[in-house]
């Protein structure tokens, strides 16, 4: 067990295995060959591996600080895998066509909690699947300040859509590395937990409309927007990595590289 500073409580200390997305959303998808593909899609050096327990990283807390994440992982992973399933979706139409879904009974503000739990886990990881997530001193202070208690700074939001597939049934799918993006000029970052991807809002602007009715808080009801992942770019760049990543091992096979 390596020691080191905690970047939570600023202590030296032993640092422990901290997984910056729960383990859970891994072994959700599958294991051994049916482990989800972790794809870092960087032009650079595109990559992709089996990754059945996810990413940790040894070098960020200690064991006292990592669980004060256990309440906000808890409850993101049980959301995200177990609550948000089958009839506790309600459809949400335009016309004949599905284009989102709500329900109720969720605490949104935990689950932004969460949300912004793992933003910060990611920010400060020196893992190379988070290079692209940089939040700053600034606001890695509010964001860890956020993890437990005390009220959500406005500077952080959320938004949440599903990946269904044609045949309108859920799709898991493989992670790609999140990283920063923005939204009608809103700076945020992009996240995937398997079938659902998480948009943070990282800015002093609130979402403009139609986004700032559908992020979590905004209504009593929590939406989510339906994405088809076969149709998305998002599923353009996992198969153009992974068909990199393979033409690379076999160059490597046979002495080219």
């Amino acid at each position: 067990m390596p020691t080191g500073i905690c970047r939570y409580c600023g202590q030296l200390q032993p640092l422990v295995k901290a997984h910056i997305i729960p383990e859970a959303f891994f072994r959700a998808i599958g294991t051994g060959r049916e482990a989800p593909l972790l794809i870092t899609n960087v032009a650079s050096r595109p990559h992709a591996r089996r990754a059945p327990i996810g990413v940790y990283d040894n070098q960020i807390l200690c064991d006292t600080c990592e669980r004060r994440f256990d309440k906000v992982d808890a409850y993101g992973t049980k959301t995200l895998l177990h609550t948000l399933r089958g009839d506790a979706l309600v459809p949400f139409r335009r016309g004949r066509d599905v284009v989102g879904f709500w329900t109720t009974g969720i605490d949104q503000q935990l689950l932004k909690r969460f949300f912004v739990a793992t933003l910060w886990r990611a920010s400060v990881s020196t893992h190379p699947f988070f290079e692209r997530v940089r939040l700053g001193p600034k606001f890695e202070d509010l964001a860890k300040n956020s993890v437990t208690e005390g009220e959500m700074p406005p500077v952080f939001g959320a938004l949440i859509s599903c990946w269904i597939g044609p045949d309108g049934r859920d799709e898991h799918v493989g992670f790609m590395n999140p990283f920063a993006e923005r939204y009608d000029d809103i700076r945020g970052y992009r996240f995937y937990f398997g079938r659902f991807t998480a948009y943070v809002k990282v800015d002093q602007r609130p979402f403009r409309r139609p986004l700032g009715t559908m992020s979590l808080g905004t209504q009593a009801e929590l939406f989510i927007v339906r994405r088809d992942h076969r149709a998305s770019k998002d599923f353009a760049a996992m198969i153009n990595t992974a068909i990199v990543q393979h033409e690379n091992s076999q160059r490597a096979k046979r002495g080219v590289l």
